[in-house]
Parts: C-alpha cells; structure tokens; sequence
C-alpha cells in the first residue's frame, strides 16, 4: 500500500450547497460552472483523463501475472475531487478492465488504485449521490463511494477512506496549494487529473504555484491530462517541467491537453 500523510489540522467542514438545473446537471454558483459536461460526464471523464493519461496501457504494464505475485500500487493524483465523478469513472473502468484479462486467461491482477485528491468546496455525500443518478452504468461505484464518505465525520486535511479492495481514496480538504505543498507520499504519482473549473474563474487552481508543487510530486514518466488548452495552463505545465501534447477533445472541445514529466524539477 501507498503510505501518504499531511501535517494540516483536522476541522470539521462544512459541505457546500449548490444548485441543479432543471435537467439535473450540478452546477457550482461560485465558479459559474458545471461540474461535468452535458455531452456525457462519464463518457468525458473516460476519453479526458483515463484515456488522455493512457491508463489502460500503464495499469497493464504495472500489473503482474499470476495471483501469487505482488502487485504494486498505482497512486493517481486528482486537482478537483468535486462530485467524485473521475474517482467512479476510474473504478468501472478498473473493473471492465480486470474483467477483460479474466476473460482473455491472461493471468494478469491489476494494481491497486489510491486516489490522492484535493476539494476546497466538498459536497456532502447526498448531494454526490443526487449528482451520480445520471449515470446507471455507475450504480454499483457511486454506492461504495458514498456509504464511504457517509460512514465518518470530514475533516480539513487528509482523509482516508477504503472504497473497496480495489480503490483507496485519500481526499484532502482546503486550499490545493496548501494541501499538496503539505502532503507527503513513499512515492511519485503516476499520473495527474487536472479538472478543476474554468481557469477563468478558478485561477489558483492552475497557477504556475500550484503545477510546479505537482510536478515536485512526481518523477520522470509521471503523466497528465486536462480538458482544457488555454494558453496559460500550458505555459504554466511546461513552466512546471512538463512536455504537452494536444489531443482530441470531447464533445464541443476540439482539443484537451496530456503530457509527462521528462526531467522532474526537483
């Protein structure tokens, strides 16, 4: 397992209201953004962030054949932990994934996912679970995440909670330079999803501050991907030290960012 911890106090916080559209979309009235695309939330996160970081190849590759043999551990970085939409994704995909190697006699166990996330703004479980109703397919992953989060106070700084064997998710409460600046980990991240709301209105999120304090926890092959490719997220990314490269987007965005870490700042 991934050993991670963060010296920040421990407050009780309190959730953040939001409102719904009238097609039941959640939509933040700070940022004046919605929190996933009404082109296909799930389907977006797929092509965006498990795709754009090329997880179905690195998973395979860190996995090894035969139950026997140990597996180790895949640590996924998230900017924005939000309605929890990614971390499901990422699950049901894990899932169908593991189920395709069984099915092939492959032999091989896919690792293990932690998933270090940061929220400024967290919802309650409640609210995550009106917002994950738009997603049948998800049902089973949207149930475990939420009786998880339900079953214990949450607190500013880390908290850890056991998804299920597969997934661990260490969900970080606060400001995201303080929280990743503080935090400390046995290992790189793997590969970062960076989806926090528009940079326009969120500019803290995607300050060269914040990518440089990423890229210091990763190391040389860590990967990225984003939705957006405005000019000074990728200014900011390869002020960081990471190399970028356009990909298709999805949905109305022509394109979406990925990129690795070549030679690591620190």
């Amino acid at each position: 397992m991934i050993n991670i911890n963060s010296p920040l106090p421990h407050e009780v916080v309190k959730f953040t209201e939001i409102e719904f559209t009238e097609n039941g979309e959640p939509r933040s009235t700070k940022f004046d953004d919605v929190y996933f695309s009404d082109c296909g939330g799930m389907e977006e996160s797929e092509h965006v962030f498990i795709d754009g970081c090329d997880l179905r190849e690195r998973l395979r590759n860190r996995a090894q054949s035969g139950e026997s043999s140990p597996v180790s551990d895949y640590l996924v970085g998230e900017t924005g932990f939000g309605t929890g939409l990614n971390l499901l994704t990422l699950m049901n995909f894990h899932k169908r994934l593991q189920e395709e190697e069984k099915h092939s006699g492959s032999g091989i166990i896919l690792p293990h996912v932690t998933f270090l996330s940061v929220e400024k703004y967290p919802l309650s479980p409640e609210v995550m679970k009106r917002a994950h109703s738009r997603f049948p397919n998800i049902g089973k992953e949207s149930m475990e995440l939420v009786e998880a989060l339900s079953s214990k106070e949450l607190f500013t700084g880390l908290n850890t909670y056991e998804i299920n064997p597969e997934f661990t998710l260490q969900l970080m409460i606060g400001d995201i330079t303080d929280c990743y600046s503080s935090v400390c980990t046995d290992r790189p991240v793997d590969s970062w999803f960076l989806d926090g709301f528009n940079p326009k209105s969120n500019c803290d999120m995607w300050s060269v501050q914040s990518m440089k304090i990423l890229a210091e926890l990763s190391s040389k092959g860590t990967n990225i991907a984003t939705f957006t490719v405005c000019r000074e997220v990728r200014d900011n990314l390869r002020e960081a030290g990471f190399t970028l490269v356009k990909r298709k987007g999805f949905g109305r965005k022509r394109e979406m960012l990925s990129g690795f870490i070549d030679s690591p700042l620190n």
